[in-house]
């Protein structure tokens, strides 16, 4: 039975056509199981991929906002897709230098261009799913390969008649090496004493009037003794500003030129930048980044040595020097320190006449400055702290150390029609003999005289200005700046109080030509001739050193990128310590102060004066070359016992050629030549009558002068660094740096020949050799 349901469920449809039979039971039919649900098919992959990039100069981690990003497919390999598949896409990278986009799967042609830029072509593969991240790093072009040395000037504060610097544009320069502030010895109205040394005496002032500010703090000098290096690395001037007079009320305590340098706060655009310098005598290194809240941190650092080279000419002379920046900027806080610090030692044997030389002499100075800036509505207000140590001693190792704080505050208003500005500056000093020399009885306890004394100074100012905006009146530009200052000083038991009135005015006839001049009393406390650390504020008995300055002149500039400036000065100077520099004993020269001892009645002389001359300097860009043109005819006088005459410092004709020519190959190649009229000296004789040495002051001149100064480099450029490489000489006409003139003795007939004046100076050529990476 069961047998038999078994085949009838298992045949049942074979039966299903046979006659009926008898009468069965009805069979279920079989159950089969649920069917499971159909299964979906794998999306397809997606059709695009996506490139993030990002565009950055060569050789930095500096990015390049707005450069111009194109997607094309490359020739031959367009796909007969619709029209995303063939259109040209382009767009352009934020302020990062970043950009983003999604594309359809293949080869695409990728093409970034940017001015100031070599573009830039490759072919990037686009995948599908899947995100490419790339950086993509642009070659500068020559012209504007220099472009992350600049940066954006912002106002100074000053009026007056002054010379804009951009270092960008004389890095590199013939005679620089390679540092723009050197420039400042080719300006017009500038008279350099001693070919190498950096004393410069400007409109015929004293050397020891000139100002130097750094950053608006004082500083005792912006360079280096004997190898003219500034003390401030290349790259981190934000302005130069030469004042060489007639500037306003927002200068004070100098009555020469000032020169104004400000630096610049780490660069916010890259997330960090150095830079390593290699010459023959000196290193020079920076390094800056960007801090987490918004900071920034620079720091640079030099050390020289060129002890081996000048050994190689003068065995038993060494120098050292060194100096170092570091500054932290956050919003409008900015910490800043800086130092620099020199050392000439001499060992040298009897000779002839002479006596052995030996010991060191020592210049250092450091300052550490803490600065507020803000904006409050129409009102700029800036504040400071100044703390320093500067330090002097002379060979015999007897010195002087100065520990100074001062503080500054100065405002300044926009009204719609007129500025106001004022200022308030304090300076308290400790000045303290020192013994630098580790043998003590080497020391000449007299040496410095009233230079090395202690006392204890005290230095204050207040201005008030106001800048009238006649433009309104007059329908052209027109300023008018009229302010007073007052400072005081006190040292040793003397107070000396001086009130400076001054004017400036600008006005632009025309939109190619404008008109300058200014009027004003400037007076600044008994100055070392030379400018040195530790030695300001001393014999305030001496008096105000006096100048009554007027300047007037015009610019006119025929095109974009030239201009012409000439400038008419005159300079009148009461009570100035002038330096003496007579290579031998002569006839009327004026005897030192009475109350002076030591090196300061050496040198030093208070005398007046006057300084005038007519400046003209043009400046342009034609193309591959820029560069200037300068030229000075001036006239310094002193009034001597026996009257008036020519100054020690005096040059009737001062020429200065400064040419830069970018070549191909990212060449560049720079001259500077310069032509000045020899400086005066006094002629002796006998007189025939009474048989006396006789001789005016400065009634003859030494021979003209002429310098050329040539360099040459050149700058790879890789992915992630570069390197520069260059070669400068100075002097390379060998011309003859003369100091003065001696009188040899007749061997048979013992006399002094005054009529055979020999010449005494040097000869010199002065090579470099450099190389300078960055990162």
């Amino acid at each position: 039975m069961a047998c038999l349901v078994l085949i009838g469920i298992g045949a049942a449809p074979a039966i299903a056509d046979q006659a009926p039979g008898p009468s069965t039971p009805p069979v279920a039919p079989p159950v089969s199981p649920p069917a499971s649900p159909p299964v979906a098919p794998p999306p397809p992959p997606p059709a695009i991929g996506r490139i993030e990039g990002r565009v950055i100069e060569r050789a930095t981690t500096t990015p390049v906002p707005g450069a111009e990003v194109s997607f094309d497919r490359p020739a031959g390999a367009r796909p007969p897709g619709g029209p995303a598949e063939v259109a040209t896409l382009r767009l352009r990278s934020d302020d990062e230098g970043r950009f983003e986009i999604e594309l359809p799967p293949g080869d695409w042609s990728l093409v970034i261009a940017a001015a100031g830029y070599e573009p830039l072509a490759v072919i990037e593969p686009v995948i599908a799913g899947v995100r490419r991240t790339l950086q993509y790093r642009l070659l500068p072009q020559p012209d504007h390969a220099r472009r992350y040395r600049s940066t954006v000037r912002g106002s100074t504060g000053h009026t007056g008649d002054h010379v804009a610097l951009r270092a960008e544009d004389l890095q590199g320069m013939a005679g620089t090496g390679g540092d723009a502030l050197r420039v400042i010895s080719a300006l017009p109205g500038v008279v350099q004493l001693i070919t190498l040394l950096p004393i410069y005496s400007v409109r015929g002032a004293s050397p020891g009037m000139t100002g130097f500010l750094l950053d608006g703090m004082r500083v005792p000098q912006l360079f280096h003794n004997l190898v003219i290096e500034p003390v401030v690395h290349a790259d981190l001037y934000d302005r130069i500003d030469f004042y060489p007079g007639s500037y306003d009320v927002t200068f004070g305590h100098v009555a020469g030129g000032v020169i104004d340098v400000g630096t610049r706060p780490a660069r916010r655009d890259a997330p960090y930048h150095a830079e390593v310098e290699l010459k023959l005598w000196d290193a020079t290194s920076l390094v800056e980044a960007r801090l987490p809240g918004g900071a920034s941190i620079v720091a640079a650092g030099r050390y020289g040595n060129p002890g081996f080279l000048i050994g190689l000419l003068q065995p038993g002379v060494g120098v050292e020097f060194g100096d170092y920046q570091l500054r932290l900027d956050w919003k409008g806080l900015t910490v800043e320190a800086i130092g620099s610090s020199d050392s000439v030692r001499l060992d040298l044997p009897a000779l002839g006449s002479r006596a052995a030389i030996a010991g060191q002499q020592l210049t250092a100075f450091h300052r550490l400055q803490v600065r507020e800036r803000a904006r409050l509505g129409r009102v700029d207000v800036e504040a400071a702290i100044v703390g320093g140590i500067d330090r002097f001693a002379v060979l015999s190792g007897q010195g002087v150390q100065k520990l100074a704080l001062s503080a500054r505050l100065q405002a300044r208003v926009d009204l719609p029609v007129v500025n106001l500005q004022v200022g308030l500056d304090a300076e308290v000093s400790r000045f303290r003999a020192e013994q630098f020399s580790s043998d003590a009885t080497s020391a000449a306890p007299d040496a410095l005289g009233e230079l090395a004394g202690d006392r204890d100074g005290l230095v204050a100012g207040a201005y008030a200005q106001a800048i009238v905006d006649l433009r309104r009146f007059v329908g052209r530009p027109l300023s008018v700046a009229a302010g007073v200052r007052a400072d005081v000083y006190h040292a040793g038991g003397a107070t000396l109080l001086g009130i400076d009135p001054r004017l400036t005015l600008r006005f632009e006839p025309l939109p190619q030509v404008e008109l300058f001049g200014g009027v004003g009393l400037y007076q600044q406390p008994p100055s070392f001739p030379v400018p040195l650390p530790g030695l300001d504020t001393y014999a305030l008995r001496l008096g105000l050193q006096r100048a009554l300055q007027w300047s007037a002149g015009a610019t006119i500039r025929p095109r974009e990128a030239m201009s012409l400036k000439v400038t008419a000065y005159y300079s009148r100077f009461q009570n100035m310590n002038d330096i003496v520099i007579d290579y031998v004993a002569s006839a009327c020269s004026s005897p030192p102060p009475e109350s002076l001892t030591g090196i300061a009645a050496y040198v030093t002389r208070q005398v007046e004066g006057t300084g005038m001359g007519l400046e003209v300097l043009l400046r342009g860009v034609i193309g591959p070359v820029s560069g200037w043109l300068a030229y000075t005819l001036s006239r310094a006088e002193r009034q001597y016992l026996c009257g008036l005459g020519p100054a020690d410092i005096d040059q009737t004709h001062t020429f200065k050629a400064l040419l830069r020519a970018r070549l191909p190959w990212r060449l560049v190649a720079s001259a500077q030549l310069t032509v000045a009229s020899g400086k005066p000296y006094t002629r002796l004789g006998l007189d025939a009558s009474s048989g006396a040495v006789v001789g005016y002051r400065n009634n003859a001149r030494l021979p003209d002068y002429a310098q050329l100064d040539l360099r040459i480099e050149r700058e790879w450029i890789f992915q992630r660094w570069a390197l520069l490489a260059y070669l400068e000489a100075w002097n390379v006409t060998a011309s003859q740096s003369n100091l003065g003139v001696t009188y040899d003795k007749d061997p048979v007939l013992m006399v002094t020949r005054y009529d055979r004046p020999v010449i005494q100076g040097f000869q010199w050529v002065l090579p470099s050799i450099g190389l300078r990476a960055r990162f």
